[in-house]
């Protein structure tokens, strides 16, 4: 799939369908529980603000909140809890896809519907809103591809191992490189965090007298490692990182990073609370909705700008 293809949808790709029955006619309120898999990551704080944002226009939405804080088993326990209040629909974003399944499952047996937000569940019931990760990969490639020099020397920060997305966005960098010339030095786990992003990066210049790119599966470590590679005077080093989040934009307007491609925290949100309404009104709604990621350079930032 190239960069034209990914422009053509908007918000939503139905993959095939599935009809959800209307839990709300009973009472004024329509309740929510999200399950968020951490408060404290700044692209899904993000999220979750556009999330109550987009909800709003509704007043008989009621939304209560969960935190897991990384914590599969937490996550689980809140699940449990919002079956055992009788909540009208669940939205999770998964700790674990594997480990989130036991919670879509049971959520399935009390006939409440799940809405799968931006990292899918690995089985059970449910309906995903996001982003193909497999295409945010894709995208970094291509970027890759063309502006590696020659025989380069490239390190890629995965995210947290285990997780789908951090597979697909590593296989999808990966089957789309097309470089039989360039080196992947080496590929470690920084959990999607700054610091440890920082820390890595630091081991990697200690390790490789040559780096010619980073590639990191999200913005945090793309940061953290343009940090270490300031400390250490490393320059010309090309940087890819995944969010569009504010403060890589101003490193890319800079020139320090080179490219992210952006996840539309906004767009996402607002395609989510459509599928629960369209699930209070008993329609027909897509088992999918996919919202395109969009590569960002400096050439194009501007418009990315708040």
């Amino acid at each position: 799939m190239n960069r034209r293809q990914f422009g053509l949808a908007l918000v939503g790709i139905a993959i095939m369908t599935a009809t959800v029955p209307s839990t709300a006619s009973a009472k004024d309120k329509f309740t929510i529980g999200y399950v968020n898999l951490a408060d404290t990551d700044v692209w899904l704080k993000k999220l979750k603000t556009d999330f109550v944002a987009a909800a709003k226009s509704d007043p008989s939405l009621d939304i209560v909140f969960a935190d897991a804080n990384g914590d599969i088993n937490k996550q689980l326990d809140q699940i449990d809890n919002f079956i055992a209040q009788k909540v009208d629909a669940i939205v999770v974003i998964p700790v674990d896809d594997a480990g989130v399944v036991t919670g879509v499952e049971k959520a399935n047996a009390a006939g409440i519907p799940v809405v799968a937000l931006a990292i899918k569940s690995h089985g059970g019931r449910f309906i995903y809103v996001g982003s193909s990760n497999l295409d945010a990969g894709r995208l970094q490639a291509e970027f890759m591809h063309t502006h590696l020099p020659k025989n380069a020397q490239i390190v890629y920060l995965q995210g947290a191992l285990g997780l789908y997305l951090t597979n697909e966005r590593y296989k999808g960098f990966t089957e789309a490189l097309d470089r039989p010339d360039v080196t992947i030095l080496a590929v470690q786990s920084a959990d999607y965090d700054r610091a440890k992003g920082m820390a890595t990066m630091e081991d990697w210049i200690q390790t490789f007298p040559k780096i010619d790119g980073v590639v990191a599966a999200n913005d945090q470590m793309a940061l953290g490692a343009l940090q270490a590679l300031k400390a250490a005077g490393r320059k010309n080093v090309l940087i890819s990182g995944i969010d569009g989040l504010q403060d890589t934009l101003a490193a890319l307007i800079e020139g320090d990073i080179a490219q992210t491609v952006f996840q539309n925290a906004t767009a996402q949100a607002k395609a989510a609370v459509t599928v629960i309404e369209d699930i209070k009104g008993g329609k027909t709604v897509p088992s999918e909705t996919i919202v395109p990621f969009e590569p960002i350079t400096k050439e194009n930032v501007s418009k990315y700008l708040n």
